[in-house]
């Protein structure tokens, strides 16, 4: 993950390892988190702007490059940032409620998770997500969202 806004311009990027499950489907093989060796496996994040702050961390914007694949072209992504214990509890647990959510079937109005990843040297934790557009809290106050929205 590369931070690429404002002040920050990492020559060298934060290291992420997936360590939760995407998934929970039945008969799955139990999930053991690595680091990407092949490739395959492997994207490349670059961070281009702050989306907000909230109880959970720092939401940022970026883009996703698969890394090893041909044709695939980008992705906009939001990338929520916990550091301290406290919060890195919290996002766990809206990440294992996104999971809860996917395994009963709920889709609708429901963001799409990428993962929940650990940064390799143990000091933050993060969800990346499908960029989904501005967040409700920046909506104009006389702004009516209907059930369908």
């Amino acid at each position: 993950m590369y931070l690429r806004y404002g002040v920050y311009d990492s020559p060298i990027p934060a290291s992420f390892i997936r360590s939760l499950p995407l998934n929970i489907p039945p008969n799955n093989p139990p999930f053991s988190p690595r680091r990407c060796t092949d490739g395959g496996q492997c994207m490349t994040i670059v961070i281009t702007s702050e989306i907000g702050q909230g109880v959970t961390g720092i939401a940022l914007r970026g883009t996703l490059k698969p890394k090893n694949m041909e044709g695939a072209g980008s992705l906009d992504v939001v990338v929520k940032l916990a550091f301290d214990a406290e919060q890195r509890d919290s996002l766990k647990s809206e990440y294992e409620f996104y999971r809860h959510l996917k395994l009963k079937g709920v889709n609708r109005g429901i963001t799409p998770t990428i993962g929940f990843f650990d940064d390799i040297e143990g000091s933050a934790c993060a969800i990346v997500m499908l960029y989904a557009g501005v967040p409700i809290s920046t909506l104009d106050p006389g702004c009516m969202l209907t059930t369908s929205d």
